[in-house]
């Protein structure tokens, strides 16, 4: 599997800031568990929590979280939990939601090189899928230790972030690929698009946001392991799909966009 989780920066295309170039040390600590690190990391994402889950996100995006019991069942395990990539957001809100258990979600790299959002990213459990092959193997031992200390850690399977984009894009296997190897279970949630109702019609003109949480997904052996991951890889992305297009009142009749 190559270093870059299968990501093609080409397809990154949505950007805000301009990031400056990003190097990581061979030394780089991707779940940073240093004492200090989680102290402040757990601060502020208690602080940004309070804001973002319960002031900003309802009153801006609309935000809301169904189907809540499905979360709490699993808690008390390490899993891989899944999302589509909607907004430059939707990792702050799922993250912050998640807390006060210890939840991390990766992203590029390059990500880093975000003047403050970079930082403020890696302290509210952001880890950098490395670019060099030869980091690859303290990436995924750390992913291992943090699983089995019974955290979450996420993955975005469209890669690319498309705003408010009406349809579940095609899944690259990182996640996949990452569950069968350290033997959890997946959990998919699913970001979806309602219409603006109610007192939102007065002011917002895109769409509200909801997030649900799906049944936890067991990865169970299909043979091969190129067969086992290309099988839960179709079979995952048909679950959130249909899932989508079932609840979201913004989509396209293409469910892989």
């Amino acid at each position: 599997m190559p270093a870059n989780n299968n990501i093609d920066e080409k397809e990154h295309t949505y950007q805000t800031i301009k990031a400056k170039p990003v190097t990581l040390k061979d030394d780089f600590l991707f779940f940073n568990n240093k004492w200090y690190f989680t102290f402040f990391s757990a601060l502020l994402k208690l602080i940004i929590k309070v804001f973002l889950i319960y002031l900003i996100g309802p009153l801006v995006f609309g935000f809301k979280v169904r189907n809540k019991k499905k979360l709490k069942e699993n808690k008390k395990s390490g899993h891989i939990f899944i999302s589509n990539h909607i907004h430059p957001l939707d990792s702050f809100l799922i993250g912050t939601y998640l807390f006060p258990k210890r939840a991390y979600f990766t992203m590029l790299e390059s990500n880093l090189g975000l003047p403050f959002i970079g930082k403020l990213m890696r302290f509210l459990g952001g880890v950098p899928i490395p670019t060099k092959r030869a980091q690859l193997a303290n990436f995924e031992t750390e992913m291992g230790i943090a699983l089995k200390k019974k955290h979450f850690v996420g993955f975005f399977p469209e890669s690319a972030l498309k705003p408010y984009h009406p349809s579940i894009r095609n899944f690259k296997k990182g996640a996949i690929h990452f569950a069968l190897k350290m033997e959890v279970a997946i959990i998919p949630m699913v970001m979806i698009l309602k219409k603006p109702k109610g007192i939102y019609k007065l002011y917002k003109r895109k769409p509200l946001i909801e997030l649900h949480i799906l049944d936890r997904y067991l990865i169970t052996t299909k043979g091969t392991k190129r067969e086992t991951v290309n099988y839960h890889l179709e079979a995952l992305q048909k679950i959130v799909s249909t899932y989508f297009n079932e609840h979201s009142d913004i989509k396209e009749d293409n469910t892989n966009g």
